[in-house]
């Protein structure tokens, strides 16, 4: 159940920033103030929740670059050109193929995905 929860945690989070995101600009992102804050929230949630998932999980669903995604965790406060890069990358290049592999996952790997009970629990 605990993977579950990890697993739904990191694709809500990244559902949520492309439905924030929408069709908007590099430059719209970087000057809006509400929708940036949220958006850094959730990217801070995935990054936490990549760190937590057990190493075994992350190898067995090896299209999505968990390692790219924890790396990202310094770069969340964009006070350089190069970390506000890295952030718009991850939403504009990463976002999209993680999210399709996870869906993608969620049929092949089903079990990886359900709310259940752990043995002993």
């Amino acid at each position: 159940m605990y993977v579950a929860a990890l697993l739904a945690n990191f694709f809500e989070a990244g559902h949520a920033i492309q439905i924030m995101i929408g069709d908007m600009t590099r430059e719209q992102y970087f000057r809006s103030r509400l929708t940036r804050r949220e958006i850094e929230k959730q990217l801070a949630a995935m990054v936490a929740t990549a760190a937590e998932l057990p190493e075994a999980v992350k190898k067995e669903l090896s299209d999505v670059d968990w390692q790219a995604w924890i790396d990202l965790t310094p770069m969340l406060d964009c006070s350089t050109r190069e970390k506000r890069d890295a952030v718009w990358t991850a939403i504009e290049e990463w976002l999209p193929p993680t999210g399709f592999h996870l869906r993608r996952y969620r049929w092949s790997k089903p079990g990886l995905f359900e709310f259940k009970p752990t043995d002993g629990a």
